[in-house]
């Protein structure tokens, strides 16, 4: 089996970059997987002590990926992408920019082929307490654990409304 790579829930902080491209430089995986929870919370974008920029995933991100390509080369890894709960879907548009550009494979609700190998991207999460509400979805059942808000409450990232659960993406 090859050697791969996952990380996840990165939120956008430099040196968890940072030591994810460090060690696809080091280790030379074949594949990375980065499941979710790519973009900074905004707190931490805010933050100074982060001086990020205000497009994160063009302006960091890709950069930092474009950067280790052109280092590795041949080498460069199969890298493939999906967003997290924490991560508005408007920033969708970034990611396939991204794949388009070779960077990586957004995968979310895609089959991919890789290497003898399907890799499947599902991004969803049952209902959290947190108030983004775009990538959740009821798996199973109707259950809202205590302490948390159905996928009808709270906001989407692309509007930054609250859109009723039957009006947004199916399954």
């Amino acid at each position: 089996m090859p050697v791969c790579l996952f990380a996840s829930d990165l939120h956008g902080f430099p040196h968890r970059y940072e030591a994810l491209l460090a060690a696809i430089e080091t280790r030379s995986p074949a594949a990375v997987f980065v499941a979710g929870d790519l973009l900074p919370f905004p707190l931490v974008a805010l933050d100074p002590r982060y001086n990020l920029p205000a497009d994160f995933l063009h302006d960091y991100m890709a950069t930092g990926f474009e950067s280790l390509r052109a280092r590795m080369g041949a080498r460069y890894p199969s890298v493939f992408l999906i967003l997290g709960n924490d991560d508005p879907r408007v920033e969708e548009a970034a990611l396939v920019e991204g794949e388009a550009a070779g960077l990586w494979a957004y995968v979310n609700q895609r089959r991919v082929e890789w290497g003898g190998y399907d890799v499947y991207g599902y991004n969803y999460v049952p209902p959290t307490p947190f108030q983004l509400k775009d990538w959740e979805r009821y798996d199973v059942s109707r259950y809202v654990p205590p302490g948390c808000s159905s996928p009808e409450e709270g906001g989407r990232g692309a509007s930054g409304v609250r859109v009723p659960w039957a009006a947004s993406a199916s399954p």
